[in-house]
């Protein structure tokens, strides 16, 4: 499939630090997309720059082929009601209540639902994801993983065909953590599109048909994942070790894992 989304010649710096540095690289249609990399190498705003959420310092955001800025704003707004993202920190609106932040995309996104509709959306996704009882709660009153969770779901209200996932998995009990593995397999299988940053080894062999490799700001590698393991780049072999050690080598067991 063509890319859905393309990165063009990114770079994002502030005064005195570069995060990203000139990096190009395109997302598959209805694939998904892992992006790896060792801690602070710039995963996360690489990711936000694909989402729109930051703009970079310069280089441009193709969405279908167009510049992401210089869309009109009927374009943008679909972009929006048609993606996704999940913060690795929730980043839900600490003064509203659960119930209040699922319901916000839903209330602009789709203003003609009438209110029993958003409701019983709002509880079934909550109920099916182990939160139930928990509408009328605020953030603070949630633990991260719970809010995480929370944070998941208003992501994919909408049914978007694109979606960001920023570190979905850590702070998640391992019951829930089951739950949000088999919606975002659902989605998956449904043709969205997944673009995710993550450590987690089991959702990469999960998800990702695609594999992106940063360090230092810089794009080592990209490509899917046949291709990828078989990289003679050596900063790509020994991240990939690296970032997977956890539940698995890179000589035996991460190969069949990613050849999973």
């Amino acid at each position: 499939m063509p890319p859905l989304l393309e990165l063009s010649d990114i770079v994002v710096s502030t005064q005195d630090y570069v995060i990203l540095d000139r990096v190009s690289v395109g997302f598959p249609q209805e694939a998904s997309t892992v992006i790896m990399g060792p801690s602070g190498c710039g995963k996360s705003t690489l990711l936000k720059v694909a989402a729109g959420i930051t703009v970079p310092t310069a280089g441009e955001v193709l969405v279908a082929g167009r510049p992401l800025q210089r869309q009109s704003e009927r374009r943008l707004l679909e972009f929006r009601r048609t993606s996704g993202f999940m913060f690795q920190d929730a980043a839900l609106w600490a003064n509203k209540t659960i119930f209040e932040n699922l319901a916000l995309p839903l209330q602009f996104h789709r203003p003609e639902l009438p209110a029993p509709a958003v409701r019983e959306r709002i509880l079934s996704d909550l109920a099916g994801m182990g939160l139930d009882g928990s509408a009328d709660l605020r953030p603070a009153q949630l633990s991260m993983g719970e809010a995480k969770i929370a944070s998941f779901l208003r992501a994919v209200i909408l049914d978007p065909q694109l979606l960001f996932l920023d570190e979905p998995t850590p702070s998640i009990d391992h019951l829930l953590v089951e739950k949000l593995l088999t919606r975002i397999r659902a989605m998956k299988q449904r043709g969205c599109t997944i673009i995710a940053v993550t450590h987690d080894a089991h959702l990469t062999a999960l998800i990702a048909n695609h594999l992106v490799v940063l360090k230092n700001g810089r794009l080592l590698e990209a490509g899917d994942i046949a291709s990828v393991r078989q990289s003679r780049n050596r900063e790509v072999t020994d991240i990939l070790s690296q970032v997977l050690s956890e539940t698995a080598t890179y000589d035996t067991d991460l190969l069949d894992l990613l050849g999973g």
